[in-house]
């Protein structure tokens, strides 16, 4: 009996709209296959030329790689989403579509190619094969993340009054769209002269910084003076992220931080999303523990990110060359 063959070749416009299924919901506008923005929901202006290839058992689409490759700098490109259909898989789809896409993208000299995920999905190790046998770094963790229903969090005993009571040292907590610019400014300032902000931390590192969600963002001053915020961003009608959270540190013990979050959640229920996302990278160690004594209480989901990466040895025209 003879094995059905697969081709894989790179897709052009228009693209057969079985593909759209195949990948995520947020990178479907990439199958137009023209140059846009990378993340528009974040606020993120990088231009990027989406990267489609397929694979097909006579005719018929069977698999999905997307990638973006940056246009005007030299950042890496990124693998966004692999797929391949559940009948097809184990025969090779997968690992040909990753080497298709490092060929594409070494032939528009790119010069390295990355790939973040979140473990725990299904066929996540066998991606995670499929990378390791095209030479690819192993795995690293990048960040931990946790998915709930912002009313469920609140039942938290974390939340509680009582609980809240011990932990009050008198914040004023406001909407951080009504921070005047002059106090972010000098925010700013007293950092550069006294770095006590964490880094990646400082609300104006963000790049969609404009685009904080402006009905559940919110700031903290202790006696006048601004100390602490936790800033989300609207993913879409539906999920929220909280992007950034800080507290300075003589005064973030004993998880004095909560009452910030509470006023967060309790601002997502009244404007009615239904899923929050949060997501705290690996090296802050006491939030990774937060989220697993706390939020994983509640939590629909709870995941680590990881990421992986290959050089590439750019080729321009004609066939490329790959090295591990």
């Amino acid at each position: 009996m003879t094995t059905p063959q697969f081709e894989v070749r790179r897709l052009a416009s228009p693209v057969d709209p079985a593909f759209s299924a195949m990948t995520f919901p947020l990178y479907r506008r990439l199958l137009s296959l023209e140059p846009t923005v990378r993340h528009p929901e974040q606020g993120d202006p990088r231009r990027i030329q989406p990267v489609a290839i397929g694979a097909f058992e006579a005719e018929r689409p069977v698999g999905l790689i997307v990638a973006e490759q940056p246009l005007g700098d030299s950042e890496p490109a990124e693998l966004l989403s692999l797929f391949v259909a559940e009948g097809e898989r184990g025969r090779g789809v997968g690992g040909a579509l990753v080497a298709a896409a490092e060929q594409a993208l070494a032939a528009a000299g790119v010069a390295e190619v990355r790939a973040v995920w979140t473990a725990g999905k299904p066929a996540i190790e066998a991606l995670e094969r499929i990378l390791a046998r095209h030479g690819w770094t192993p795995p690293a963790a990048r960040t931990v993340s946790a998915r709930f229903r912002p009313e469920k969090m609140l039942t938290l005993p974390l939340f509680s009054p009582r609980h809240l009571a011990s932990l009050d040292p008198g914040f004023e907590i406001f909407p951080w769209a009504e921070l005047p610019a002059e106090e972010l400014a000098a925010l700013r300032a007293s950092n550069e002269a006294r770095h006590w902000i964490s880094d990646g931390l400082e609300p104006w590192s963000y790049r969609g910084g404009a685009g904080y969600d402006p009905a559940t963002s919110v700031g903290a001053r202790h006696q006048g003076r601004l100390v602490g915020w936790v800033l989300t961003e609207r993913i879409d009608d539906r999920l929220l992220r909280w992007t950034v959270s800080f507290l300075d540190k003589r005064l973030s013990r004993r998880g004095r931080i909560v009452p910030l979050y509470k006023s967060s959640l309790e601002r997502a229920v009244a404007a009615g999303y239904e899923l929050c996302l949060f997501v705290t990278p690996v090296r802050f160690p006491n939030m990774v523990r937060f989220i697993h004594k706390w939020i994983a209480r509640r939590a629909e989901f709870i995941g680590e990110t990881r990421s992986a990466g290959r050089r590439l040895t750019p080729s321009g025209a004609g066939a490329p060359r790959l090295e591990s």
